[in-house]
């Protein structure tokens, strides 16, 4: 009954605002229009379009586009005018001949176009394209067209190269130091977990990437470091267009992908498909300590390790136009995804110190396994448009989701003679099925607001179902214990209702938003025990900008977010990853909660820019995972809310263009990361200063030619119970365009000086833990990249996706 209250009162508010917000102002005098591209007709947005006093030339006025590429210049006074467009890597375009009177006090300029620059120097010719990265008011866009070093892998490899995040050796993102953020593909959540999802990605399909480190309350509040959005390359050219891509590297890496487009003026449908599997191979060392009272026992591993991952993946979609402001969209996505590691080690076991030590058990141990399954996902869509009206809307979407999954890790220890020592089979399976509904109300308030209001629901049903298996030395065959066959039901229902206003005067732009949602969490084991959260949550959201000058902002946002526990963090039992590690969950945890702060600055000189921000993030409830020791040489993994951290910290960014042939990004990151309120058996106040480095050099020695060296360093870094030492990594590529817009072929170089070495410690109340894995480098990989009728991105993002993804 309170659940219904609460929501009545909210949708109450919400059309009482909409109703006043429709209600007519007075008359205004105002300037209008649209900023596209020339050459791909893409809207462009924050461009800046700046009014000027036709007979003194004085600016009077200025502002920016939104994301359809709109504008409106007002107040303005009754007058004669002219208008400068200007955006990094486009020519400026001037509009003459402007007037403004009382009997025509609005002036409607309709679609205005502006060039990408053409830089001609001596024998170079240098053709520009899109910015490889892009600062808008609430994110980074990284164009991925230019960063061809990555076009044979994954999204994980485009983001090595991208600012505010970083690529450990196994591929694993974070997000400002948090592996906690949230996946979208096209503006929708992605059916994958976060890292798997990007590793599914192939770089030849994405079109852009956006950084989004302080969404607003539309957005989903998910994640503690904020949401990194895939945009997918699709075609607005008329007629059939498509492009395709191969590639192929060390260490089996195979992909392919193809795209076909068909659009005409009363539908859109597309075809692709994907399929991608990459990997290493590395040499690992691990050291482990344990003691039991006065005993101390040691395990030493040193051997080879064998990584792979892929998927493919089919999308198709039909966008089919009912009216001139009536769109109806259906979309199906069938795919895999799954992930292999081998580890062949010798291994040596004592007491006491290891000089000193007589007698070692020597064994080679081997561990193999994977995890992964299938996936099919269903939307269909529906939009409204008011009038034509881009910013006058309806939406609403339906999304269902249905996963397999599968996981399976054996270990066995070999004797000198070959003999099985001992041996454990642990496995893990179980559907997932997901529902979602959005539904989205889009209108312009007052002369360049916006009111953006929604309401949402997400309800998923898991079922995992565990087991082990331990050899028997006696029968030589493989014993079910039925003590650790667990099967978990993991329900979860989610409403949320939402809504964001944003406003311009003049230069300076505000935008205020709340979220509440009301959650519903029941995780039950069979024949065992229930826990149950019933909770409501809050979230505002508010972002400012100001343009001191058209070259200039300035930009501050505030955001709350949540982190919600995965699954298995949840499981109150014991799973055996392998003979030296164990892990059991903690069903009572708590969400994490984060306040993040931001403030930054930015300015557009010529051809180049220069970003600078500071930011805060403080993460309550913080949760970590805690080792501790089981038995003789194995260690316990648990998880618990340990008090709570907090970043602070800087990002500087410079684009430069020194010379026509030559344009760098330098990016850099430093940041004092700190843990506080820990429990007693923690050392409190953990503290350390981080930064990061990347300098990313593109060299054009012709039009057909292309070379690319991009350098990444990474300082050393803490966790509750471990650090990371520092790590350095040189990547190169080389691009030639064998036949204009239509093939070109890439030969990429990644760890170029084999740097790539990653070096972990953990420690704690009787044990100690050192591993370093050092990945065989430099590694090859070749792409050939084929267009057909003349295929153009589109900067637009488009309505397909990889759909659902949550947790549960």
């Amino acid at each position: 009954m309170k659940t219904t209250r609460l929501l009545k009162l909210y949708l109450t508010l919400f059309l009482t605002v909409t109703a006043m917000a429709q209600q007519p102002g007075s008359t205004r005098m105002a300037i209008s229009g649209y900023v596209s591209d020339a050459s791909t007709g893409s809207p462009i947005q924050y461009s800046n379009v700046m009014l000027y006093d036709e007979s003194t030339s004085n600016a009077i006025t200025g502002t920016i586009t939104d994301q359809m590429g709109r504008f409106v210049i007002s107040p303005v006074s009754p007058g004669k005018y002219y208008v400068r467009i200007n955006f990094m890597g486009f020519d400026e375009t001037r509009i003459d001949s402007i007037y403004i009177t009382m009997a025509t006090p609005e002036l409607e300029l309709g679609k205005l176009t502006i060039k990408p620059a053409i830089i001609e120097g001596g024998s170079v010719v240098v053709e520009r394209e899109r910015t490889t990265m892009e600062y808008k008011i609430d994110k980074k866009v990284i164009n991925v067209g230019q960063d061809f070093t990555s076009s044979s892998g994954s999204a994980v490899e485009v983001l090595e190269n991208v600012p505010s995040v970083t690529v450990d050796i196994d591929g694993n993102v974070s997000l400002r130091g948090s592996t906690n953020f949230t996946v979208l593909v096209d503006n929708r959540p992605s059916i994958l977990d976060a890292n798997d999802a990007l590793q599914t990605i192939p770089a030849s399909t994405i079109d852009n990437i956006e950084i989004i480190t302080n969404p607003s309350a539309a957005f989903d509040p998910d994640g503690v470091s904020g949401i990194i959005n895939i945009i997918t390359k699709k075609s607005r050219l008329e007629g059939i267009s498509g492009i395709a891509n191969v590639n192929a590297g060390m260490f089996g890496r195979l992909g392919t992908d193809v795209l076909v487009n068909y659009r005409n003026h009363r539908y859109t449908t597309y075809l692709s498909a994907a399929y991608s599997v990459g990997g290493f191979e590395s040499v690992d060392t691990t050291l482990n300590e344990t003691s039991i009272g006065d005993t101390t026992y040691y395990v030493d591993n040193y051997g080879e390790r064998h990584f792979a991952r892929g998927g493919y993946r089919v999308r198709t979609g039909l966008d089919y136009n009912l009216t001139d402001n009536d769109l109806l969209g259906v979309q199906l996505s069938i795919g895999s995804w799954g992930m292999n590691s081998t580890r062949t080690s010798n291994s040596a076991e004592y007491l006491g110190d290891a000089s000193s030590t007589t007698n070692p058990l020597y064994s080679i141990t081997e561990n193999d396994g994977g995890r992964g399954g299938t996936y099919v996902n269903t939307a269909l869509d529906f939009e409204h448009r008011f009038n034509g009206a881009n910013d006058h809307r309806l939406e609403a979407r339906i999304n269902y989701t249905i996963r397999d999954f599968e996981e399976e890790w054996k270990f066995e220890q070999f004797s000198a003679n070959d003999s099985i020592i001992e041996g454990r089979i642990t496995t893990e399976a179980g559907p997932t099925q997901r529902t979602r509904l959005d539904i989205k109300y889009e209108q312009p308030i007052g002369n360049e607001g916006n009111l953006e209001g929604g309401y949402l629901i997400r309800s998923g049903i898991s079922i995992d179902n565990s087991g082990l298996q331990v050899w028997n030395q006696t029968s030589e065959s493989y014993d079910v214990l039925s003590e650790y066959e667990k099967e978990t039901e993991y329900r979860r229902f989610i409403q949320a209702l939402y809504g964001v206003a944003s406003n311009n005067f003049g230069n300076f732009g505000i935008q205020a938003g709340f979220r509440a949602e009301y959650t519903l969490r029941n995780i039950g084991i069979v024949n065992s025990s229930e826990f149950e959260i019933n909770r409501w949550d809050f979230f505002p959201t508010a972002h400012l900008s100001y343009n001191i000058t058209p070259e200039s902002k300035f930009m501050a946002s505030y955001s709350r977010r949540i982190d919600r526990p995965r699954g298995w963090y949840l499981e109150p039992f014991e799973t055996w990853s392998d003979a030296y590690n164990v892990r059991i969950g903690n069903p009572n945890l708590d969400p994490e909660y984060i306040n993040a702060m931001e403030a930054g600055f930015m300015r557009y000189f010529g051809k180049n820019m220069i970003s600078a921000e500071i930011y805060s993030r403080e993460t309550l409830n913080l949760i970590e995972s805690v080792r501790s020791v089981y038995a003789e040489n194995i260690i316990l993994q648990s998880f618990e809310n340990i008090g709570k951290s907090l970043s602070v910290g800087s990002e500087l960014s410079l684009r430069m263009m020194p010379l026509d042939w030559w344009d760098f990004n330098l990016m850099g990151n430093i940041y004092h990361y700190q843990i506080k309120d820990q429990p007693d058996y923690f050392d409190r106040n953990l503290e350390s200063n981080n930064w990061r480095a990347r300098f990313n050099n593109n060299f054009t020695l012709s039009k057909a030619i292309k070379l690319q060296l991009n350098a990444m360093y990474n300082s050393p870094t803490i966790t509750a119970q471990g650090r990371s030492e520092s790590s350095f990594t040189l990547n190169a590529g080389a691009r030639l365009t064998l036949i204009d817009n239509k093939l070109t072929a890439t030969i990429n170089v990644r760890d170029v000086l084999d740097s790539g070495i990653h070096t972990f410690t953990s420690s704690g109340d009787d044990f100690y833990r050192y591993s370093v894995s050092d990945r065989i480098a430099p590694v090859f990989s070749a792409t050939l990249k084929y267009n057909f009728n003349n295929y153009k991105s589109s900067d637009q993002n488009g309505r397909d996706d990889d759909a659902g993804g949550d947790d549960f």
